[in-house]
């Protein structure tokens, strides 16, 4: 999904192999319940959860390789190298090609656990490598699901319900009669499962005609609005959860005692808000399937293809073999395709129609029927002094879909679970879930997103309210105690704040701000350092962006250094300009216009360290999101006075130039 796998994972084989990474093809392996196993790309965890895997995978066939030669030659293994494709005896420098020894070394039985190599050794890990499939990539000729084109296939275009729960009332398809290309009309009910919405379907030979077909389609639809049912309400029910309702959740040293507020004298409180957000990736959701002889293939991206047979199989009644998913590149994912909505409606209309059937979403549908990040509210209480906080209390609301079931424990990374970066003698946090009126879901860093933004912004607010230095502060905070990732936290910190200049004045009107984030899920850590002027009128100049990222040891610098700057992109898109806003029910956004991803223009300068570890690798795909908002609202504040607590912050005037 754009993560740089397709390279970096054969670069783990071909390190082992001996062999240069241009030599081994990849192919991706279909999805079928007959070979299933935990196909996920989630959590940064590719390269973290597969280093030893694909090494070994290298080091087997290598040692295969070797012995066959070995036996050949009859010498001992340990007179016999392998070196850029061939085996080399040491003792004669006789060579024989990989090539050569296929045969007998297949025939071997292969060894249980095959020696790797030292890390010091290394030829390709960590070096610059190119992309393995930029040129099509870049040549338009690499093929999406959109790509996809079957025999007899038709296009479905959904007009899906605004309102979640809603049903269909009825329809009118007059406007339709004459439209070419137009085949059929569809009602498509929910499947709770499935988590798709009520709808009805255009069916057309071609992509414009269903399109137009969706345009001149008018549904009329039932449904009744929940307690929250838009923003304000939901503003409202969180507050009223925080007075009167019991948390659902309560983190601290002691599990099972009660939250307790803190008030009184020397108590520095605090209120934050972060919005719903989008994923609004590039290829809009989108997925093909063929129903014949009672089975179903599947053509598409999907983050987690084992939810299509886990589930949709008894839905339809099928056993889970009956289910096969050709895996697809997808352009662009963020946590959005690992819902199987779109599977579930292209499975419902195949069969109905008996030929296959492309389910397209056009952007509209791509936003208004998304799984958004949830929102959340945040009440922050601390005492302390500028060396120490000696107690702290989070009151954490955030929506839950369907109904106030917690979801899992992805809900309340980042500061909220026992995991506060920084040392604290009396500790304590309350999870209040609220029912959200529309879907929610996965959203690229997860609920660090909103807890790194709320702590590493109270805690540059406490720094300012004890009047020192906010990286002294967070010195002095990381020295009272041995916090998981500490050393690293403060080292990715201090390397950040030397690369910008921190210590040296900066230029007249420059403010300069920085957070951390100690991203425990893939086990990376992350700082952020911002230089930024802001105009009179609100215009805010980001002149200097400084990001330095501790992954572990790295696999493939210029694919780690891409997702960084992905991640700048992601992050600023969402915290200047990006909300998701509920009226009645319904999403108001609807395309790039009024969910508006960051322009070419717009991109600060920006520098990236990376921080080598020197054993293993850990996750890259998320760590370096969510400390980019502290560190700019922190320059902000600098440079103006204005704590931004509520997020995007174009509603507090301010705008990215």
């Amino acid at each position: 999904m754009g993560q740089n796998v397709i390279t970096a994972l054969p670069l783990l084989v071909a390190e082992e192999l001996e062999i240069d990474l241009k030599e081994i093809t990849v192919e991706t392996l279909p999805y079928k319940a007959s070979n299933a196993g935990n196909y996920t790309t989630w959590a940064s965890g590719s390269i973290k959860g597969t280093w030893m895997q694909m090494r070994y995978v290298g080091a087997t066939a290598k040692f295969m390789l070797i012995k066959a030669a070995a036996d050949q030659w009859k010498v001992p293994v340990e007179d016999c190298k392998a070196q850029d494709g061939t085996v080399i005896n040491i003792k004669n420098n006789k060579v024989l090609n990989y090539k050569d020894l296929l045969k007998e070394a297949s025939a071997l039985t292969p060894p249980e656990k095959p020696p790797l190599k030292n890390i010091k050794d290394f030829k390709y890990i960590g070096s610059q490598i190119t992309k393995t499939n930029i040129t099509p990539i870049i040549t338009g000729k690499y093929s999406y699901t959109m790509d996809v084109k079957l025999p007899d296939m038709l296009y479905a275009s959904l007009v899906r319900c605004p309102v979640y729960s809603g049903k269909v009332k009825s329809w009118d398809d007059s406007a339709l009669k004459g439209l070419a290309g137009i085949v059929k009309v569809i009602q498509v009910d929910q499947i709770p499962e499935a988590l798709n919405r009520n709808a009805v379907a255009v069916i057309a030979t071609n992509t414009w005609a269903a399109l137009e077909g969706k345009r001149l389609l008018k549904v009329k639809w039932s449904y009744e609005l929940g307690k929250v049912h838009d923003n304000q309400s939901l503003t409202e029910q969180f507050k009223t959860e925080f007075a009167t309702a019991k948390p659902a959740r309560v983190y601290g040293k002691d599990k099972n005692a009660p939250f307790k507020t803190i008030d009184g004298p020397g108590v520095y409180e605090a209120t934050y808000e972060a919005p719903y957000l989008a994923h609004t990736t590039l290829e809009p959701v989108n997925c093909t399937a063929r129903y014949k002889d009672g089975k179903f293939e599947i053509w598409g991206g999907f983050q987690a293809p084992m939810f299509i047979n886990n589930v949709l199989p008894k839905v339809f009644g099928i056993d889970s073999s009956a289910i096969s998913v050709n895996l697809m590149p997808m352009g662009g994912s963020f946590g959005r395709k690992e819902k199987i909505d779109n599977v579930a409606e292209a499975m419902v209309l195949t069969k109905a129609l008996g030929v296959p059937v492309q389910n397209m979403f056009d952007r509209t549908d791509d936003i208004q029927a998304d799984f958004y990040r949830p929102a959340s509210h945040h009440h922050l209480a601390a005492t302390g002094t500028k060396n120490e906080i000696t107690k702290w209390r989070d009151q954490y609301g955030i929506t839950t879909f369907p109904g106030k079931e917690i979801s899992g424990p992805w809900d309340s990374f980042g500061g909220v679970t026992n995991d506060l970066c920084y040392p604290v003698s009396d500790y304590q946090s309350a999870f209040y879930p609220v029912e959200s009126p529309i879907p929610i879901g996965s959203w690229r860093s997860i609920s660090f997103s909103q807890n790194v933004f709320v702590v590493e912004s109270f805690i540059d607010e406490l720094a300012v309210h004890y009047q020192i230095d906010p990286i002294k502060y967070r010195l002095n905070l990381f020295n009272n105690g041995d916090v998981k990732d500490n050393a690293r936290l403060k080292n990715v910190m201090l390397q950040c704040a030397e690369k910008i200049g921190w210590d040296e004045k900066p230029a007249n009107g420059h403010f300069r701000g920085i957070a951390v984030c100690p991203y425990g899920r893939s086990g990376a850590v992350a700082a952020h350092a911002m230089e930024i002027s802001v105009s009179k009128d609100k215009l805010v100049k980001i002149h200097r962006c400084v990001a330095a990222v501790d992954c572990g040891l790295v696999v493939d610098p210029d694919g780690l250094k891409a997702q960084i700057e992905g991640s700048l992109v992601w992050a600023l898109s969402g915290m200047f300009n990006n909300e998701i806003t509920v009226k009645n029910g319904m999403v108001d956004q609807q395309s790039y216009n009024d969910y508006r991803v960051l322009r070419m223009n717009e991109m600060p300068p920006f520098e990236i360290l990376l921080i080598a570890g020197e054993e293993k690798p850990d996750g890259g795909g998320e760590p370096s999101v969510p400390s980019v908002a502290p560190a700019l609202c922190n320059a902000i504040y600098a440079a103006t006075g204005f704590r931004v607590r509520e997020l995007p912050i174009k509603k507090h005037g301010f705008r990215l130039v």
